[in-house]
């Protein structure tokens, strides 16, 4: 693993190799095989939202367990990082289709400390992450582009990841997906002592969740 950055000083770094890229690639490949033993595939969790353009495939922690685990599990590890005491929030995972673009944003609070992992790109292509540097208050509206507010693009390779203050730095790609497909991992942090600690293992979104899923069933 290598650090390139300040992330105290500048709220992003890029972690090189924060998992082996073959544990990348596995654990994408058994998203598949769950899913394809349960009977389902990753259409079916196909979904519109603000930030792309194109349905991408959301698969929520909350609802995939070992995403969970994984989140725990790295949570020594950023924790080191950004030098901060961390409680996990959530996670989820991603899939976006070719000419796809994530939408200039800034995060809600559950964001505080946040790690976008990239896992696989379908042709290699690596598609950048782009953070700004202007600090903002919070949750924000999307845009299509960064305006006049210099920003940084970072280019991933399977098992490399961002860390990035979601909440205090618009982050985004605005350059289209190159690749047939990609798939993400993206997982949060909130510090133990501080303003954001009552979204710890975001509770709050998790029974909103069970009560839409029980709604519809």
């Amino acid at each position: 693993m290598r650090i390139e950055g300040d992330y105290r000083k500048d709220g992003y770094a890029t972690i090189r190799g924060l998992i082996p890229p073959e544990v990348a690639s596995n654990l994408f490949k058994q998203i598949q095989i769950d899913l394809s033993a349960a009977g389902k595939s990753f259409n079916l969790f196909a979904q519109s939202h603000p930030l792309s353009r194109q349905q991408t495939v959301d698969i929520s922690g909350h609802f995939y367990r070992p995403l969970t685990t994984f989140l725990w599990g790295l949570t020594p590890i950023v924790s080191e990082l950004t030098g901060a005491d961390l409680l996990p929030s959530y996670d989820y995972f991603r899939v976006y289709q070719k000419g796809d673009i994530c939408r200039v944003h800034s995060d809600r609070p559950s964001c505080e400390h946040s790690v976008s992992l990239t896992l696989v790109y379908s042709d290699d292509l690596p598609w950048p992450l782009e953070v700004g540097s202007i600090p903002v208050e919070g949750e924000g509206p999307c845009f299509d582009d960064f305006g006049d507010e210099p920003s940084s693009a970072v280019a991933m390779q399977p098992g490399d990841a961002v860390l990035y203050r979601g909440i205090d730095l618009r982050h985004g790609r605005t350059q289209p997906n190159p690749n047939q497909w990609s798939a993400h991992l993206f997982l949060f942090w909130v510090e133990r002592d501080g303003p954001f600690a009552q979204h710890a293992f975001d509770e709050e979104r998790l029974r909103s969740e069970l009560k839409r899923v029980s709604n519809v069933g």
